[in-house]
């Protein structure tokens, strides 16, 4: 496949999320759709497909049949290696880190009109929200003892990421580094941000490193289970965050943004008792 086809899946990705943020996720909110399911529909779908679309491309461009061994091959599944754990550790950790050492940056072009997060948008996704911990709601939808959100959630948040790194990691890479060689993770790094992650535009500084590194550690150990996990990790914070409201833990008064309540100050409480 020629650069340009590549280029073009990360693109036609991106717009479809672009226009699914920003246009229909609104559109179906006013017919009456809860903002949950609006909002992870038109986010997930295009990613899902990635999926079957990468298998796809596998037997129709490179003429390969959908037997384990190849697949295997083809999109580097084979178990991670001893030393290669410690190298996804350090992957996963820079991540993160560096993910919330720019954060000022994301909340700094989140005031910029032309970057500005839809308005709809609850915390942790829009840096302008307040985030509550535990959260009381999440996209309007109450937490507390919902372990059904919680099920569902998980395995379809972590089957989006599998997808991605089907496509991305094991799919596309292979095929950029024979054509960049041992640059090719730059190229699908930058791809994977500023087309795919579009709709993050507030985050384009800010994600980079991330997002660039899941590429690299992929590349590097040869195995897109290193990126998969280097990938799924720090957004699996995402998973303990609904836990923490679905188990309800801790007391709240209201706060600001999408009707998240905040921890009460127990000393705020004491002085009040007084």
């Amino acid at each position: 496949m020629p650069i340009w086809g590549q280029v073009a899946i990360f693109a036609i990705t991106g717009a479809l999320l672009y226009l699914g943020v920003y246009y229909a996720v609104p559109r179906l909110v006013v017919k009456g759709y809860s903002p949950l399911f609006a909002f992870f529909a038109c986010l997930w779908i295009p990613v899902l497909l990635l999926l079957p679309a990468s298998l796809l491309l596998f037997m129709l461009v490179d003429g390969g049949t959908l037997t384990l061994t190849e697949i295997v091959a083809r999109f580097r599944l084979d178990p991670i290696d001893g030393m290669d754990w410690l190298w996804i550790v350090v992957a996963i950790v820079v991540t993160v880190v560096s993910d919330q050492a720019l954060e000022g940056l994301g909340k700094y072009f989140a005031r910029k009109p032309l970057l500005a997060p839809p308005d709809y948008l609850p915390a942790p996704f829009n840096p302008l929200r307040p985030m509550a911990i535990p959260p009381r709601t999440f996209f309007g939808v109450s937490l507390a003892g919902n372990w059904k959100l919680l099920a569902l959630f998980i395995p379809v948040h972590a089957l989006a990421m599998f997808s991605e790194e089907m496509m991305w990691r094991g799919y596309l890479l292979p095929l950029q580094e024979g054509i960049l060689g041992q640059w090719a993770w730059v190229l699908n790094g930058i791809l994977w941000a500023w087309l795919v992650h579009a709709m993050l535009k507030w985050h384009f500084i800010g994600m980079l490193p991330g997002m660039l590194i899941a590429p690299l550690i992929a590349q590097y150990t040869g195995s897109t289970w290193a990126s998969f996990f280097t990938h799924a990790v720090p957004n699996s914070l995402l998973w303990i965050l609904l836990l923490l409201g679905v188990l309800g833990r801790g007391r709240f008064h209201k706060g600001e943004g999408d009707g998240n309540l905040q921890p009460r100050d127990p000393l705020q409480i004491r002085e009040k008792e007084h």
